[in-house]
């Protein structure tokens, strides 16, 4: 072989010698970024995930017309609801309203199954309906937002103007967004509660707790779906 020919291949060799270690580099670059980004994500998880969830309290100095309780999981559920029924009993809110709840189930049954000790006179309490599954279209996301609709629709319904709605901690920014996209109404005003639902003999960080975390983690998806679908 030519001296020449061995210096082409030579050449050809260097060349794709240095190709392999550029890629190589390029691979190894990248996925150090992407673990540093997932782990600079998991600490800011970690820190405040939590805490950018939860929409900080703010009651008005004058009492509002209605306490929205949100539904919720059954192990926070009853928290909302006791925490609404003191707001009533305050005297900080003049109805309770339950915008979206089971056809079956009265406020008799609510004072039992959650045992309130002190409840509000039924007289004060307005419990919505859920719609048939026929009348909702498909683009409607429900959950949160269809409870926010409900709300708006019985506090016209009913001249209503103000209201503190009252949800666990994890899902108030979410609840806050669902009212601000539907409602059309600047004369309709809302207030947020948030209920920590923490169980007070865990002492530790909340991401600890499993269950709780998975919840937070669920509820940032949930809320990129709000975002997204809340028209």
């Amino acid at each position: 072989m030519p001296p020449s020919s061995c210096l082409w291949y030579f050449f050809q060799l260097v060349e794709f010698s240095t190709s392999v270690a550029i890629g190589d580099n390029m691979i190894y670059r990248l996925a150090v970024g992407i673990t540093a980004i997932g782990v600079g994500g998991m600490v800011v998880f970690f820190l405040w995930g939590n805490d950018f969830l939860c929409v900080e309290p703010g009651l008005p100095a004058q009492r509002v017309d209605v306490a929205v309780v949100l539904a919720g999981p059954p192990d926070e559920d009853r928290e909302r609801v006791l925490v609404a029924v003191d707001l009533v009993q305050a005297e900080e809110a003049g109805l309770l309203l339950l915008p979206v709840r089971h056809r079956a189930l009265g406020w008799p049954w609510f004072v039992r199954k959650y045992r309130i000790r002190a409840p509000v006179p039924e007289e004060r309490v307005i419990i919505g309906r859920e719609e048939t599954p026929k009348s909702r279209s498909w683009r409607d996301p429900g959950g949160t937002f269809a409870e926010a609709k409900k709300t708006i629709e019985i506090m016209r319904q009913h001249d209503l103007r103000s209201a503190v709605v009252v949800s666990s901690g994890y899902h108030t920014r979410r609840a806050a967004l669902a009212f601000e996209r539907a409602n059309p109404d600047p004369g309709l005003v809302f207030y947020f509660h948030p209920v920590d639902v923490h169980d007070p003999e865990d002492s530790g960080p909340w991401w600890m707790n499993g269950s709780y975390a998975l919840r937070v983690a669920d509820e940032y998806i949930k809320l990129v779906g709000g975002y997204l679908f809340y028209r």
